[in-house]
């Protein structure tokens, strides 16, 4: 059976249930009601509590697996900030390498120029040639 049709069956079970109890509270509040259907009416009237607290229990599970999920997206969020920040940060980083610095004393470069400029080396020349190998370095990084 499909699970549109059970649910279709319950709701007309629920409707016929709630209806005969209207009509069996009718009765005993105008005191005729008869024994047997004063024990109909408690059969219906106990399906309807035990179905409630079966409703209730299935609510309180569903709220707890919210709550899970909840707590789960609070941390898939802070998870995907953080990401954002460190993409940003490694784009910075990368672009201050990428990005040609004006070279003086203080630059870990600077040894090397240095000892690259002696009498027959010209230092656009050695800046030139710095630049390849860090465009090599960084063009193997890309491969690896």
């Amino acid at each position: 059976m499909s699970r549109s049709r059970t649910r279709h069956d319950r709701d007309q079970l629920r409707t016929a249930r709630r209806d005969a109890l209207l009509v069996l509270l009718s009765r005993a509040q105008r005191g005729v009601l008869s024994r047997p259907e004063a024990e109909q009416l408690r059969a219906h009237v106990e399906t309807e509590l035990r179905l409630a607290d079966q409703t209730r229990a299935s609510a309180g599970g569903h709220q707890a697996a919210i709550q899970r999920v909840q707590g789960r997206l609070v941390a898939a969020h802070a998870a995907i900030v953080e990401a954002e920040q460190r993409a940003e940060h490694a784009e910075q980083q990368l672009d201050d390498i990428r990005t040609p610095k004006p070279i003086n004393s203080n630059h870990p470069l600077y040894p090397l120029l240095d000892a690259m400029t002696g009498p027959s080396v010209d230092q656009v020349k050695a800046r030139a040639l710095v630049g390849d190998y860090f465009r090599a370095i960084t063009e193997q990084r890309k491969e690896a």
